[in-house]
């Protein structure tokens, strides 16, 4: 994921609101916590003073008093007292109350990932539909299908070297 402009501006403007709110909002956009993470090491390589001393309240670990409401409450308390305590509990309470939604975005990426066709393979095909052109020119004694199978091929190597995924 790439960061957005907007909460690279924020951070580097030293916005801790507007950084803060972002990275709550985050959560709840993605339960699985990977924008989050991102976004939290972003702004805490940026930022010394993102976080907060803890303010002493006593924060529920027990998931059986998770819900909306407890975590709607500190989602609003989180703003005015970023602690890694309190960043902490809301990263567990929302990978807890939305599991299923983080596990549809998981299931989502891995199935747009399995069908993407990288250069490489792309490259692959087109040096062996030319080198397939090319033996085809020399069994029927074609010096342009022999040529133009050894550029096909040629492109295709050079599609295959210059892959970067």
């Amino acid at each position: 994921m790439a960061i957005t402009s907007e909460f690279m501006e924020a951070v580097n403007n030293g916005n801790r609101t507007r950084v803060r709110i972002m990275l709550k909002d985050i959560m709840l956009v993605d339960p699985t916590m990977e924008k989050f993470d991102e976004m939290l090491k972003y702004a805490s390589s940026k930022m010394n003073d993102l976080y907060d001393e803890h303010d002493d309240e006593t924060l529920k670990y027990d998931r059986t008093e998770w819900n909306e409401a407890y975590l709607n409450n500190q989602m609003v308390v989180v703003v005015g007292n970023f602690s890694k305590e309190r960043v902490e509990l809301l990263r567990n309470m929302v990978r807890f109350l939305y599991r299923d939604k983080a596990e549809k975005i998981k299931t989502q990426a891995d199935s747009e990932q399995s069908y993407q066709i990288t250069r490489k393979q792309v490259g692959t095909g087109v040096t062996a539909v030319g080198a397939v052109a090319a033996v085809a020119g020399i069994c029927v004694q074609s010096g342009a299908l022999i040529a133009g199978g050894v550029v096909v091929a040629a492109v295709g190597v050079g599609m295959i070297v210059t892959d970067k995924g």
